[in-house]
């Protein structure tokens, strides 16, 4: 097996080597979107296809309802659905599929605070510490509403691209 390490807007591949370009949670962090998919098109044989599997300025996940804060970021920083499938429609692929899935993202509400407070995620990473506090308080007090031991659910979007000839 061989690594090798490059930006997604500039893959160290060779053209039409590869059958398959699977990103999990990238499209985001891209600076040109337009620039990856005439990257996915040059490394892909004709047929070959791209999964994106990312959260959508339309998903539904539960930070948002926490954090106002968040909700520039989502605006300014998550793709439209409709963005996805036109960057690659005019990077000359056929939308195959476009689902929205619901993952699991912890078992419990307890379990879901104690990773939310690790900060890991990106965007509650790029919240003031006051932002993230207040975020933080509020998951802490959400209240008898929820049911403290069912699993903590969110929407990702799963895209599917075909490159054509």
């Amino acid at each position: 097996m061989v690594y090798r390490q490059g930006s997604a807007e500039a893959l160290p591949l060779p053209d039409g080597c590869a059958d398959l370009v699977f990103m999990s949670m990238v499209d985001h962090h891209l600076t040109d979107p337009s620039a990856l998919a005439r990257e996915c098109r040059r490394v892909l044989r004709e047929g070959g296809y791209v999964c994106i599997r990312n959260g959508t300025r339309e998903s539904d996940f539960p930070h948002r309802h926490f954090f106002p804060a968040l909700r520039g970021l989502i605006d300014s920083d998550l793709p439209s659905r409709p963005e996805i499938e036109n960057v690659f429609g005019a990077g000359g692929f056929t939308t195959v599929v476009h689902q929205v899935v619901t993952q699991v993202t912890a078992p419990d509400w307890p379990s879901f605070i104690a990773k939310s407070a690790l900060r890991a995620d990106s965007f509650l990473a790029r919240l003031s510490d006051d932002d993230f506090r207040q975020g933080m308080a509020a998951l802490r007090n959400r209240g008898d509403s929820t049911d403290q031991n069912a699993a903590v659910t969110e929407e990702i979007d799963w895209f599917v691209f075909r490159r054509q000839g």
